[in-house]
């Protein structure tokens, strides 16, 4: 029976410690003589001239020989290194595209043209808070202005991700008159929601894909000045809404 509980007291210890074992890997670090250290793998080094060496957030470093104090091979346990688990740095993030409202709608715009530029923060679990703005040419020309939340799901340097965008879009006219009728333009709501795609082609760069439902309300209004009748025209966009654009990280 002692034998048998001292059996199984070792296998519950080796069981508890395989875990720390298995994630504990060698790994180069090259200390500098500034008092720096960058942890990885040596993908070069020439003893008299440099080392170049990949962290482990994937950038590649080129140091010279006389700024190196030593180098050795030690081992790393990464279970507590934070890093983004899709491969994209975290930190401020630049996304510009182009895009379309594509579908019938009763109004003119068959299919709306639209740029617009975000900066935001991306945390290193995937997280994506940004503010956005652009220009829009619906029935008018509109200046959309709105919040954009996304939320990357797996993969390294092609990553898909969901998206969510809310705001407010200004109309860009002015008010005017023509043939004693006055025209004035109001903004309107806007909300989209759906799946993106990036892909990574350089570091701090990627192409980025989505493809959104959209809603946009604007309206205007005409006033004839004979009879001082108003009246109000809305126009309800429910479209698909296709953008490609860039990212930079």
């Amino acid at each position: 029976m002692k034998n048998v509980l001292k059996s199984l007291s070792i296998i519950i210890l080796l069981l508890s410690t395989a875990p720390a074992i298995l994630h504990a890997q060698e790994m180069d670090h090259i200390y500098l003589k500034s008092g720096s250290m960058t942890r990885g793998q040596i993908l070069e080094l020439v003893p008299d001239d440099h080392v170049k060496v990949q962290d482990m957030c994937g950038n590649i470093w080129y140091y010279k020989m006389i700024e190196v104090a030593k180098i050795t091979s030690e081992p790393f346990d990464d279970r507590g290194f934070s890093k983004s688990r899709d491969g994209f740095k975290s930190g401020f993030v630049n996304m510009t595209s182009i895009g379309f409202l594509a579908g019938s709608s009763n109004n003119a715009q068959v299919a709306p043209f639209s740029l617009v530029t975000v900066n935001g923060w991306c945390s290193p679990a995937g997280l994506f808070v940004g503010a956005g703005l652009g220009v829009e040419f619906l029935s008018t020309n509109y200046f959309p202005m709105f919040i954009d939340l996304r939320y990357d799901l797996t993969g390294k340097d092609v990553v898909p991700y969901l998206v969510a965008k809310g705001g407010y879009s200004l109309p860009g006219s002015s008010d005017y008159s023509e043939n004693d009728v006055e025209y004035s333009y109001q903004g309107g709501a806007l909300a989209a929601a759906g799946v993106g795609l990036k892909i990574r082609t350089r570091e701090h760069f990627a192409w980025d894909i989505e493809l959104m439902y959209r809603y946009q309300k604007t309206s205007r209004s005409e006033v004839y000045e004979w009879n001082m009748q108003d009246y109000i025209y809305t126009d309800i966009y429910n479209r698909i809404e296709i953008r490609l654009g860039f990212y930079i990280d």
